[in-house]
């Protein structure tokens, strides 16, 4: 029985130290911001990043990538009417609707943009005029671009009257030399004439022979 009563005495829950619980701690380290560097790092991901300049055939750096107008919204403002910008590329090349020479586009671009550098304006105001031009050149180069623009246009000044992008697109028509045409066979009609010929004067002698007879 002394042995029993000692080790209930020794099982007892007083005899057991009380079991530490890792509960979770909050400083106020835990909550504090982010550090500046990281913030800056998330201002610098959405910063705007210059688009790319390239080089065309003829010699004049064109703006890569955006801004372009094909997208489509503005495909739906021409579609009802709208116009899908407020600047008159044709005006600023000084072009007419009609031109599709990539030659004289390039060309018009070249003189305006040795124009605007020889009139003595600021830095700033020579730069956005040549964006201009830039941009002006780059649509009407563009027949995809130009084909939206033009469709624009015509659809802003008879916005009752609905018309098709190639409708107004007469860029397949205009580029080239016309196809060649395949030569005529004159052999038929040949045989057909010298036919019709042969049984006119058969007929002919036929009809004095049996006028003598």
């Amino acid at each position: 029985m002394a042995v029993s009563s000692a080790a209930a005495v020794s099982l007892s829950p007083r005899n057991f130290p009380p079991a530490k619980i890792n509960s979770p701690t909050f400083t106020k380290s835990s909550w504090s911001k982010p550090s500046p560097r990281f913030i800056s790092t998330i201002r610098n991901s959405s910063d705007p990043t210059t688009s790319p300049t390239t080089t065309s055939d003829l010699g004049i750096e064109v703006p890569e990538g955006p801004p372009s107008l094909i997208n489509a919204l503005n495909v739906e403002r021409a579609m009802r009417g709208l116009p899908i910008t407020d600047i008159d590329y044709y005006g600023l090349l000084g072009l007419p609707m009609s031109c599709r020479s990539e030659e004289v586009i390039a060309g018009a671009y070249k003189t305006k943009v040795e124009d605007v550098l020889s009139q003595g304006l600021d830095e700033e105001e020579v730069s956005s005029k040549l964006e201009l031009l830039k941009e002006a050149y780059r649509v009407l180069s563009s027949a995809q671009e130009r084909r939206l623009y033009d469709w624009s246009l015509s659809r802003s000044e008879n916005p009752d009257r609905y018309s098709w992008p190639f409708e107004v697109d007469d860029t397949i028509t205009s580029q080239g030399d016309p196809p060649p045409q395949e030569p005529e066979d004159f052999g038929p009609t040949r045989l057909v004439g010298y036919g019709f010929l042969a049984w006119v004067i058969l007929s002919f002698v036929m009809s004095t022979i049996l006028n003598n007879l």
